[in-house]
């Protein structure tokens, strides 16, 4: 994840080195649709699509990601555009760090790089480390500058190889919240299954399930019709995801 500062030097090396400054440099695109948008414990959507880009140069990454509703109850979810930037880097053979910003842009809500109070959007810094290990466990923390929230999360990892192509991948986390007015404790599991087409492009599905100490998840029936709605909610969910990843 990388800062505006470092472009001069950027260009710096690719003026006396422009083979070694390619070979750092790497390109991930993703696309993922989910039947529920589910983000640390709540749910901010229901069947989503989640188009995302991210440009790596060596330990510095920036990238984009959006999610926007669709289906019958689009109408009740908030489109969604982050922009984050970090810097990852290793203490050691078997411990990484993780540190960097994100801005949670909500179109709807006002102008872009505003807040309004956490309408438009917020800002939030964090800090993580994992460790290549048995279960790969990462623990990070963030906090949103804008809401004055923290949140703490771990979580766990492993991965099976189910064929030449093919890997069958599990994972746990664990987290809490403590925000203005506001604080809640929360779970999740998933598994998923991978398979490569090439070194560079790979798709995935995925069945999940989160629980929380307070009801954060819902469904929500609209008649187009009469415009009648009804609000169910609930302190778990079940969801499935489904997507594909390119890398250059």
């Amino acid at each position: 994840m990388k800062k505006l500062i470092s472009i001069a030097a950027l260009l710096g090396t690719t003026a006396m080195a422009p083979t070694a400054f390619a070979q750092d440099v790497s390109v991930s695109t993703s696309v993922d649709y989910v039947t529920e948008y589910i983000f640390r414990g709540a749910q901010l959507g229901e069947s989503s699509i989640q188009p995302g880009v991210e440009v790596s140069v060596g330990d510095f990454t920036v990238g984009g990601w959006f999610s926007t509703g669709i289906g019958e109850n689009s109408v009740a979810s908030a489109d969604e555009f982050d922009l984050y930037a970090g810097y990852s880097f290793a203490v050691s053979d078997l411990v990484g760090l993780d540190v960097g910003v994100t801005y949670y842009h909500y179109p709807q809500g006002g102008s872009f790089f505003g807040t309004d109070g956490g309408n438009a959007g917020t800002y939030e810094v964090y800090a993580g480390a994992s460790f290549d290990t048995t279960l790969s466990p990462s623990v990070y923390a963030y906090y949103d500058l804008t809401i004055e929230a923290f949140t703490l999360e771990g979580g766990l990892g492993h991965s099976f190889a189910a064929g030449e192509n093919t890997s069958f991948d599990l994972g746990l986390t664990a987290g809490l919240v403590d925000g203005d007015g506001f604080s809640y404790e929360y779970g999740q599991a998933s598994a998923s299954l991978g398979y490569s087409f090439t070194d560079d492009v790979s798709a995935y599905v995925s069945a999940n399930y989160a629980l929380a100490s307070e009801d954060n998840f819902y469904n929500l029936d609209i008649d187009l019709d009469t415009l009648d709605s009804e609000l169910t909610v609930s302190d778990n969910t079940f969801w499935l995801g489904i997507g594909v990843a390119a890398g250059f």
